[in-house]
């Protein structure tokens, strides 16, 4: 059975160890039982205040009371930036927070993801956060083709980035890498953090919603400094494919920016 993937985004809290739900319950499919074997968070500033922090805590906790073993306690690092030192803050990457796991949940079950905000902040931070699942635990990606697509864009509705066209040998996605970058000008008060969505008219698709490889703190008055940038990797994957078959990418971004978002989608495929 192939891989799964659902995406949820929101906001964080302002209070110290204030938890707030990261959008609405996820669902998972009829069928099952489902492996969720991968966890991944993200928190990015939406503004840059002196001596204030983001990140603490991604909570999964079972809605319908079908997940085994019931995930609690289902507390897990979900890194995010440190304090700046001064209101004139560089724009600056957020690694991706994924971890491997091992919850098995029936047809249908239920499962809300929470973000436990570690520091008092002064706005609550961007946070996209999601389960990947399936009927297997993927292999480590080892593939002999890889295609991409990029495209650019600034509003908040999600924007087709194009399409890629399959070999005609191929059989199935084995890996996804989405990675958003910023080449356009950096706006005060703008963080920048965006989701990506795989489909095709050739081919059923599982929902398949994955994170970009890093997002971005929003800067602040005359930004100096140089952003650093986390390590990239596939997310491993297992989606069947048919040769030739062309799969669409679309990709959302958490708020409309005043300059364009940079998106880049791989896939990895035998």
């Amino acid at each position: 059975m192939p891989t799964y993937a659902i995406a949820r985004t929101g906001t964080g809290g302002t209070g110290v160890l204030s938890t707030t739900n990261i959008g609405s319950v996820i669902t998972l499919p009829a069928g099952g039982p489902w492996i969720i074997h991968s966890l991944w968070g993200q928190v990015a500033r939406t503004t840059t205040v002196p001596n204030e922090g983001a990140g603490g805590v991604l909570v999964i906790n079972s809605v319908s009371g079908d997940i085994t073993p019931d995930p609690a306690p289902g507390q897990w690092p979900l890194i995010g930036p440190c304090v700046s030192e001064s209101a004139n803050a560089a724009i600056a990457a957020v690694p991706l927070n994924i971890w491997e796991t091992l919850l098995e949940g029936a047809g249908k079950a239920q499962v809300q993801l929470k973000y436990i905000n570690q520091l008092a902040i002064t706005t609550g931070s961007d946070v996209a956060a999601g389960i990947i699942f399936g009927t297997e635990v993927p292999a480590p990606v080892r593939a002999p083709f890889c295609a991409y697509v990029q495209d650019s864009f600034a509003s908040a509705t999600e924007q087709q980035l194009g399409s890629i066209t399959l070999a005609e040998k191929a059989t199935k996605i084995v890996g996804i890498l989405a990675d958003l970058n910023k080449g356009d000008a950096a706006t005060a008060g703008e963080g920048i953090m965006a989701t990506i969505r795989l489909a095709s008219n050739d081919i059923k698709l599982p929902p398949s919603e994955y994170p970009c490889n890093r997002a971005f703190n929003a800067s602040d008055g005359t930004a100096v400094g140089q952003s650093a940038t986390p390590r990239s990797a596939f997310i491993p994957v297992d989606i069947p494919v048919v040769g030739g078959a062309i799969i669409d990418v679309f990709a959302t971004t958490v708020r409309s920016i005043t300059g364009n978002a940079d998106i880049s989608v791989y896939l990895a495929y035998e």
